[in-house]
């Protein structure tokens, strides 16, 4: 009898499991957290607190602190936030990440490989839909995805490109020919020189010149790139001649007065102090998502500015440009409230009330909904935007350029910058040839000390 009673038990028990498992292993339909669904219910999290970290200009500030005000008010988190300018952010992420104390979320950009080990991957979350990816294309994914294993680092801010401004006003005062969509170094050179001339102003103030020698190692020749693709290695050959071309295009520019000297790229802080927003400028290089800043200080002075690509090697090669995340929301390995982090990346990421106000000034929203409902309501200032990713985003070459930042990256391009280019302008080098000989040798230093 006591044995046919364990028995029955075990039946029982075994018809429970069968019924209830089913329940418990039922996955959760596409989409179920998709913030801008009609009766989204907002998770609870009243008595939580998490701590959320960024880099950006005052008008980033200014709209991040928004949002993060509005999911408060959804979901009775308590969120504690901090933002710096870029070289102090970093400053401090080193001095937390030393103390094992980073903020359960922060801002990364695409050196993410200097700083994996703090990062938690977002496969798990993308998996089980608590980061809807319903409306964001595998394309998109991959520009923060870990090509090497597969690890999504962060979910990008938005997508950009390293590209040129202009004011098309000093351009027809000067006489110069608005720049084309394959424009030459040639071309820039001698608009340079006409503007300086007619204006006694340098026609060109922000320049970021070390990025710009890695770009024309790319237009130089096809299968070129300064890194390959997977961040793995070098991808010229140490064939130095298109780091001599444009250093020496750009050092004698910059000699003969046509572009902005160091002293004054250096005291400028943000976008906002450049020249090309008050008039002084005819010229700058930035990334598009700050396009929107710079165009808001310029207005201010009746100033309307236009986009344009970065200048080729020649008009009808290769463009050196890529789109490629701006930046990217990433989640701390170490925080103990992933989950409520991971949530709060899905609203920022997706919701289309948050992004109306954050406007992708960190760049051209990922998630389609949130850009078709952007686009209804778009300005100027956008619209070009939108064109300029647009543009680049058809170039053949686009999808070959390297976007990969390598962990030695920062360190090299710091070095070529400070150590290099500066150098070169302060006459430590005999050329431009003998400065990068030089740099390339100590590029070789520095990456083996990674390897």
């Amino acid at each position: 009898m006591k044995k046919s009673l364990i028995a029955l038990c075990l039946v029982v028990a075994m018809l429970a499991t069968m019924l209830v498992a089913p329940a418990v292993a039922e996955e959760k339909p596409l989409g179920w957290n998709n913030v801008n669904a009609e009766g989204y219910v907002w998770p609870d999290y009243t008595g939580e607190k998490i701590r959320f970290m960024w880099w950006g200009s005052d008008t980033r500030a200014k709209i991040t602190t928004e949002v993060v005000e509005l999911y408060e008010q959804k979901t009775g988190l308590e969120i504690e936030f901090e933002y710096y300018d870029f070289t102090t952010y970093f400053t401090k992420f080193v001095a937390y990440q030393a103390a094992n104390d980073l903020p359960d979320v922060f801002q990364m950009g695409n050196n993410w490989l200097t700083y994996y080990d703090t990062i938690q991957p977002l496969n798990k979350w993308i998996e089980d839909g608590t980061i809807d990816t319903t409306a964001i294309s595998p394309a998109m994914l991959a520009t923060t995805t870990n090509h090497a294993n597969g690890d999504l680092t962060g979910m990008s801010l938005g997508t950009n490109a390293r590209c040129f401004c202009y004011n098309p006003v000093i351009f027809d005062e000067c006489g110069v020919p608005y720049p084309t969509p394959n424009w030459t170094w040639d071309e820039f050179a001698a608009a340079c020189r006409t503007i300086t001339e007619k204006t006694g102003n340098p026609a060109v103030c922000s320049v970021e010149f070390n990025n710009l020698v890695m770009s024309v190692v790319t237009q130089w020749k096809e299968g070129y790139n300064f890194y390959a693709m997977d961040g793995s290695d070098f991808a010229f050959g140490g064939d130095i001649e298109p780091l001599v071309y444009i250093v020496d295009l750009l050092n004698t520019l910059q000699q003969e007065g046509c572009i902005a000297d160091y002293g004054i790229q250096n005291e400028m802080g943000s976008i906002e102090s450049d020249w090309t927003a008050y008039g002084d400028a005819a010229m700058c290089m930035l990334t598009t998502n700050l396009f929107n800043a710079l165009s808001k200080v310029a207005a201010e002075s009746d100033i309307s500015l236009e986009l344009c690509t970065v200048p080729r090697v020649y008009a009808d090669g290769q463009s050196g440009m890529v789109v490629r995340s701006s930046q990217q929301i990433s989640i701390y390995s170490k925080s103990d409230k992933q989950e409520i982090a991971a949530n709060f990346v899905n609203y920022f990421i997706n919701s289309i009330e948050a992004n109306k106000i954050l406007n992708c000034e960190r760049g051209v929203s990922i998630n389609s909904d949130v850009l078709a409902a952007l686009k209804e309501e778009t300005d100027a200032v956008n619209a070009k935007i939108y064109t300029m990713i647009d543009l680049i985003g058809s170039f053949p070459d686009a999808a070959l350029t390297s976007p990969a930042e390598p962990a030695s990256n920062e360190e090299i391009s710091n070095v070529l910058k400070a150590g290099y280019l500066q150098g070169l302008a302060e006459g430590k080098f005999a050329s431009a040839r003998e400065c990068m000989e030089a740099f390339w040798a100590e590029a070789q230093v520095i990456w083996d000390k990674y390897e």
